[in-house]
């Protein structure tokens, strides 16, 4: 093989490797970029909005994946892939952490339970839980895996009409997340349900009682960065909805103090 011959080989595996290389690290900057997120169901409207306010400023990906936070919490346990949780319940954050999985998280906003009525069940007059054990009334409570249906049961049990209600047999649905229970009353597909506050602004639904937590128990929603190749990013994420809190609070969620 000729010198000229030689050199021109040479200079064909030399740009192939720079091309290779500059592919490997363009496709790991891409990867960089992407961000995927486990969030409790009942804050898809806001947290949507600053998922796009995000893609837009910043150019990166964001895939959430909406869900009960005790189910959310179970995917996360198990190992499927996620960078940053969003949850209702802070518990779930304190069992991953306690578990090694969480890098950084943040205590962020407070929520309280409320009773809410569908138009049937203003016409059968339901103005405070006291009704909901009256005959021939359908009510709403979520699953205990949501954190509104743990919280719904204590503020029931503190005010003596879990047993009854349950005796009753008017307990008539369990749905997995709070946006179903929400769907069901706006509907007109019971009559009472126990959702949070901001889920009932959400909806535009009746707000009939407001509970304090001194009867549900504190409920905290927090946020969670996830050990993993995405930490930065997540963090970043992070910061930029705790900064967009008015996203959140406009619906009757309270900063966390």
């Amino acid at each position: 093989m000729s010198n000229h011959r030689l050199f021109l080989t040479c200079m064909v595996i030399a740009i192939m490797m720079i091309m290779a290389c500059f592919s490997g690290c363009t496709s790991s900057q891409t990867e960089q970029k992407k961000v995927m997120v486990y969030a409790g169901a009942g804050l898809k409207k806001p947290l949507d909005t600053i998922a796009q306010m995000y893609q837009n400023e910043k150019g990166v990906n964001v895939t959430i994946n909406y869900g009960g936070s005790g189910a959310l919490y179970t995917q996360i346990e198990q190992g499927q892939p996620a960078d940053l949780f969003f949850s209702a319940d802070w518990k779930f954050i304190d069992m991953l952490n306690n578990a090694s999985k969480v890098a950084e998280s943040k205590k962020f906003l407070k929520e309280y339970v409320v009773l809410v009525t569908s138009k049937t069940g203003e016409q059968k007059g339901i103005v405070s839980a006291q009704n909901i054990t009256n005959n021939n009334v359908v009510v709403v409570v979520c699953d205990p895996s949501a954190p509104i249906g743990s919280y719904s049961e204590n503020v029931l049990k503190k005010l003596d009409l879990w047993n009854q209600t349950n005796q009753k047999g008017n307990i008539k649905a369990r749905p997995a997340t709070v946006n179903q229970a929400a769907l069901m009353i706006q509907n007109d597909e019971a009559d009472a349900g126990f959702i949070f506050s901001s889920t009932a602004n959400l909806y535009g639904l009746a707000i009939r009682e407001k509970y304090p937590q001194t009867l549900s128990g504190d409920i905290t929603f927090g946020l969670a960065v996830l050990k993993g190749q995405n930490e930065a990013v997540a963090k970043d994420f992070m910061d930029y909805i705790v900064a967009h809190q008015s996203e959140f609070t406009q619906y009757g969620w309270d900063p966390y103090a």
